[in-house]
């Protein structure tokens, strides 16, 4: 299985980042009131699927270009390997979204958010 560059997050130092270190968990409730006003509830799966966001600041050249060389190889579609930086355990994931808004601070290199959803 393929695994995400080791390349850390330096979040502590991400002033502009707002997207860092952010955890949510999907619910899978499905919800339905009655003409009585009555709410039932029920889960769709059994299974709640958690999603990491994590920011890079003054990222060089080689990083930014390992990152989105990984991307265009496992895109959205394919899972790989990534070691979550707040607790160090090994998660299977996908991307969850394309890689957008990265942009390019002189002379300091790339920043931006990547966000991760489990497998």
């Amino acid at each position: 299985m393929l695994s995400f560059p080791d390349i850390e997050p330096n979040i502590s130092a991400a002033d502009s980042c707002g997207d860092s270190y952010k955890m949510s968990i999907k619910d899978s409730t499905i919800s339905t009131t009655t003409d009585a006003n009555y709410k039932q509830t029920r889960p769709r799966t059994t299974r709640m699927v958690a999603v990491w966001s994590f920011s890079w600041v003054a990222l060089s050249d080689a990083d930014f270009s390992r990152i989105t060389d990984f991307f265009r190889k496992v895109g959205t579609f394919q899972k790989f390997e990534f070691k979550n930086p707040i607790d160090g355990k090994l998660c299977i994931v996908r991307f969850a979204e394309p890689l957008t808004n990265w942009q390019y601070v002189h002379p300091y290199g790339w920043q931006g958010s990547i966000k991760f959803e489990e497998v």
